[in-house]
C-alpha cells in the first residue's frame, strides 16, 4: 500500500509539474504574441508617420502653389494703385495739380468764302498747360457782322453734314483743343470781302481764363496752312 501511495504521489507531482510547465509555456507564448502585436503596431505607426511626410509635403507644396497663384491677383491692384499714386505724386510735385487753367492760343486761319457766299469759318489751336480744365465759350471779331458763333460739325444719318451751334467746348487740363472743319470751329460773316493773306483779329472768351486776343490769316480752303 505504501508503495502504491508513493507511486500515486509521484504521478500527481509529475502532473502538477507538467501543468505548471504547460502554463509557463502558454504564458510565454501569449507574452510573445502580445509583444509581436505591439511590435507590429509600432512598425505600422512608424510607417504611417513616414508615409505622412510626403503627403504633408505635397499638401504644403499645393498650398504654396495656391499662394503663388493668388499673389499676382492681389499684387496687381496694389501695383496699379502704386503707379497711380506715383503719377499723382509726380503731378503734384511738378506743381500742376490744382493750379488754374493756363491757356495759350496759336494764331489761326480763316477760310476764304467760296463763290458768292459770305459766311465762313475760323480755326485755332488752343493749349492748356494748367492743372485745371477750362471751356471756350465764344469769340468776337471787329471784322465780323454780328456775333461769331461757336459751332460743331455734324453728320446726318443720310450722310449729309451741317454745323450746329454749341454753347461751349472743353479745353482739358494739360491738353489742347484743335479746331478743324470736321470738328469745332468759329463761324462768322465778314463785314468786307476777304482776300488771301488778310489778317482778321479775334478775341476768344474762356470760362475761367478770361478773354484772349489773337489773329487769323485768310487762306483758301485747300491751303495746308
Amino acid at each position: 500500500m505504501t508503495e502504491t501511495a508513493n507511486t500515486a504521489n509521484t504521478a500527481n507531482e509529475a502532473t502538477v509539474t507538467a501543468n505548471e510547465t504547460a502554463n509557463e509555456t502558454a504564458n510565454e507564448t501569449a507574452n510573445e504574441t502580445v509583444k509581436a502585436r505591439r511590435t507590429e503596431k509600432a512598425v505600422q505607426a512608424e510607417n504611417a508617420v513616414q508615409a505622412e511626410g510626403p503627403v504633408r509635403e505635397a499638401k504644403t507644396g499645393k498650398r504654396n502653389r495656391r499662394l503663388a497663384d493668388a499673389l499676382p491677383v492681389v499684387l496687381a491692384p496694389l501695383a496699379a494703385c502704386a503707379v497711380a499714386l506715383g503719377g499723382l505724386t509726380t503731378w503734384v510735385g511738378t506743381g500742376h495739380a490744382g493750379t488754374p487753367a493756363r491757356i495759350d492760343v496759336v494764331p489761326g486761319r480763316v477760310y476764304l468764302p467760296y463763290g458768292d457766299g459770305r459766311e465762313t469759318a475760323a480755326f485755332f489751336d488752343i493749349a492748356n498747360s494748367g492743372g485745371s480744365g477750362d471751356r471756350l465759350t465764344g469769340a468776337t471779331s471787329p471784322s465780323a457782322l454780328g456775333e461769331v458763333t461757336l459751332t460743331r460739325h455734324r453728320v446726318t444719318g443720310a450722310g449729309g453734314a451741317y454745323r450746329d451751334e454749341v454753347a461751349s467746348t472743353a479745353v482739358p487740363a494739360g491738353g489742347e483743343l484743335s479746331m478743324s472743319p470736321h470738328g469745332v470751329s468759329l463761324t462768322l460773316l465778314p463785314k468786307e470781302r476777304l482776300r488771301p493773306g488778310d489778317i482778321v483779329p479775334f478775341t476768344l472768351r474762356f470760362e475761367h481764363g478770361g478773354p484772349i486776343r489773337t489773329v487769323a490769316v485768310v487762306v483758301r480752303p485747300t491751303s495746308s496752312f
